[in-house]
């Protein structure tokens, strides 16, 4: 895949702002620059040097005063040659400045076509592309982190090894193929490949984690009414988002929210009281929101007030998060505590709650500890400065390419004749290459493009 041809897009979100940038890559990108340009001082374009002057209409009317910067091929962004226009961030200043640039030969760019121009280059491989997006996306520090170190090609660098690793020991076996007289089996190292098996499985563990920090997770909040489920969820976000009232059943339909708890972006659902039965239309529909935000969460805040004991709707509630793990949260913990619900709680605990935590959204009394406890379980546990694997795609990738090995290595203990291994061998390598994008198809392309904005 070649381009010859020179895109522009305005690289800045839309709507209003002190400034506005325009991007150019291509061959002419430059050149139309010194069509639509006038420097404030007349001098040689020097590649990375910011100049000040006007972008001009074919008339010399001033369309904007603006900053404008060359970046010479192949010291850029795309590999080719790319210029950067700051404009003033009013629409009509940008459009008018996209405008005249159209007119002198670029076309307006796709989404993702700048950084899909760096990967033909071979600035990034399909990982660091893809890691472009989630940067932009992350919606917290540690993804922030997270999605910066796969920037930097820690994933593309571990496939190169993974790659390197079977197609070493994929020339012993095709030289048995080509020698059999002369090559012996043993020539494979079946400890190699096992324990390549055994570093992809390292490297899937870890794969929810990053997926949770990637794309967040999904918080439901459960209880009978008037348990304390919106006032948790304002403290939670620290401002009042939920409506909150002593009259049980405020909250009738699900309410969401996202927040950053600990390094994690979390998407808090507040549901409604959880009650057996109820006349109101309205309210069985609330209900039933309730239960289906609790089909399709990764973890329940189960709700009961710590303050009264426990009443035949609490274990309603507690019975509709079915097999969701749950975090068990005594709330109230700033009025007189009924020692039965206490007493009881144990032993709801050691049935199948993550954890228990007491809390006071009043007080704020335990939010901290409960905020941890999310965080921990849903990030396993690990460490922030850990490598992981975020993206759905590449986790495919690295499951097929073990189960390539696996059946290589039961091959290799059945004594298969060796075309059989190499055919595994090769398709695992395969499966690995579509990670960096060493072997995909211009369909998967687009699908892994299509998610971007334009002017990125």
């Amino acid at each position: 895949m070649k381009y010859d041809d020179t895109i522009v897009a305005i690289a800045t979100p839309p709507g209003q702002g002190a400034i506005g940038i325009i991007r150019m890559s291509g061959n002419e990108a430059l050149a139309i620059l010194q069509k639509i340009y006038r420097p404030h001082r007349v001098a040689a374009w020097r590649p990375h040097v910011m100049r000040y002057g006007h972008v001009l209409t074919p008339t010399g009317e001033v369309i904007d005063e603006v900053l404008a910067v060359w970046m010479r091929t192949p010291r850029s962004y795309t590999g080719e040659d790319v210029v950067e226009i700051s404009c003033h961030g009013g629409r009509i200043a940008l459009e008018s400045v996209l405008q005249r640039i159209l007119t002198c030969g670029a076309r307006m760019a796709n989404a993702g076509e700048f950084t899909m121009r760096a990967y033909v280059a071979g600035r990034i491989d399909l990982s660091q592309a893809e890691a472009v997006m989630d940067v932009i996306q992350a919606q917290t520090g540690q993804a922030l982190g997270q999605a910066q170190a796969q920037l930097q090609g820690w994933l593309g660098q571990q496939v190169t090894q993974f790659i390197a690793i079977i197609n070493y020991e994929l020339s012993a076996v095709v030289a048995r193929i080509d020698f059999p007289d002369e090559v012996a089996e043993t020539a494979v190292e079946v400890s190699t490949l096992a324990q390549l098996v055994t570093t992809i499985d390292t490297l899937l563990a870890g794969a929810r984690t990053g997926m949770v920090l990637r794309d967040g997770a999904r918080v439901v909040l459960m209880g009978r009414p008037n348990v304390g489920k919106s006032s948790l969820l304002n403290s939670l976000l620290r401002h009042d988002r939920a409506i909150v009232s002593p009259i049980a059943g405020t909250t009738r339909d699900t309410l969401e929210e996202s927040a950053d708890i600990h390094g994690v972006p979390v998407r808090f659902i507040d549901t409604a009281g959880i009650i057996d039965d109820s006349a109101d239309l309205v309210e069985q529909l609330g209900v039933a929101r309730s239960r289906s935000a609790a089909a399709h969460a990764d973890l329940a805040l189960v709700l009961i007030d710590g303050s009264l004991p426990l009443t035949p709707q609490d274990h309603v509630a507690l019975a509709a998060r079915g097999e969701l793990p749950a975090i068990l949260v005594l709330t109230k913990s700033d009025l007189l505590v009924c020692e039965a619900t206490i007493q009881q709680a144990p032993q709801l605990r050691e049935t199948r709650f993550v954890v228990q935590v007491q809390i006071s959204s009043k007080t704020g009394h335990g939010l901290d500890t409960l905020q941890q406890q999310m965080a921990a379980y849903l990030l396993d546990n690990a460490p922030a400065h850990d490598l992981r694997v975020s993206n759905s795609r590449h986790v495919d990738a690295l499951q097929r390419c073990r189960n390539h090995l696996t059946d290589a290595l039961e091959a290799l203990q059945q004594h298969f004749t060796a075309d059989l291994v190499a055919v595994d061998l090769q398709a695992a390598v395969a499966a690995l290459a579509e990670i960096t994008g060493a072997d995909v198809s211009e369909a998967l392309l687009d699908t892994v493009f299509a998610r971007f904005c334009i002017g990125k």
